[in-house]
């Protein structure tokens, strides 16, 4: 199905409204853990933000399970993977640790209330398992997706990812490598950006989750638009058109990226 934007202003206005959303879904699930489906990088930062002046309000987040989409991986003995160092700055688990439950302690800590605690990842060893954590936790209350600039990767899946992919390692085509230059600057050449990820596949999403929000600001989002806002289905050429197989989803730019649409 179509998947009609709303359009807001700033990347601002678009993080309050989803922050809204997750809380009040948060507040109607009462004590009962509520898993929070997260990507890193740039995109999703406003909500971060939003959510933590909310707890800093007051706001109990404490129920929150940050379920975060994918991280790096680099071979390791055996042909096998393993997660890049926490510490590095373009490590998901990282960027969870530092941008997203940092900034909630803090708030937490002066309004008085509790901050979450829960950051899942998947295991590249096992990456099958995290969808039977997920599934077995009630699946994923709110989604936040966003979609790759250039090649519509959403998490780390890539062009040509089938519909039934679940939770895998992918192997990044060098349009999402270049597309993560821009979200970690200390990429400075190609040639520094892992090669493979462990990754949520698209019917994970699609599956797993109560509510799916997809958010798209800039006018480098420009062509994610386009394709997002065109497609009736799934379109393995653009994995983020997996929002339109969502349940209650819904797409959230601003005007940078739907320059020329009409509200």
């Amino acid at each position: 199905m179509h998947v009609i934007p709303e359009i807001f202003p700033t990347p601002r206005a678009i993080g309050d409204a989803v922050a809204q959303t997750i809380l009040t879904r948060l507040s109607a699930k009462g004590e009962s853990p509520f898993l929070l489906g997260c990507p890193s990088g740039r995109s999703a930062l406003p909500i971060y933000a939003a959510l933590a002046r909310r707890a800093r309000e007051g706001h109990d987040l404490s129920t929150l399970v940050i379920v975060m989409m994918d991280d790096y991986v680099v071979p390791d003995q055996d042909a096998a993977f393993r997660v890049v160092d926490p510490d590095a700055s373009y490590s998901c688990l990282g960027f969870a640790r530092r941008d997203i439950v940092a900034p909630f302690e803090e708030a937490a800590a002066a309004a008085g209330t509790t901050p979450p605690t829960q950051v899942w990842t998947p295991d590249p060893a096992r990456p099958e398992a995290y969808d039977e954590r997920i599934a077995a936790a009630g699946g994923i209350d709110v989604f936040i997706l966003a979609s790759g600039d250039s090649d519509g990767h959403v998490a780390f899946n890539q062009p040509g990812t089938p519909r039934n992919a679940k939770t895998h390692i992918a192997r990044l085509g060098e349009a999402t490598r270049r597309d993560n230059m821009d979200t970690f600057p200390e990429f400075t050449r190609l040639e520094m950006v892992p090669r493979h990820g462990v990754t949520v596949g698209v019917d994970t999403i699609a599956s797993l989750s109560a509510t799916a929000i997809m958010i798209l600001a800039g006018t480098h989002k420009r062509l994610a638009f386009e394709r997002v806002t065109a497609a009736e289905a799934y379109e393995p050429d653009w994995p983020a058109t997996i929002i339109s197989e969502c349940r209650d989803a819904s797409l959230l730019v601003d005007e940078a990226a739907a320059v020329g649409h009409g509200r």
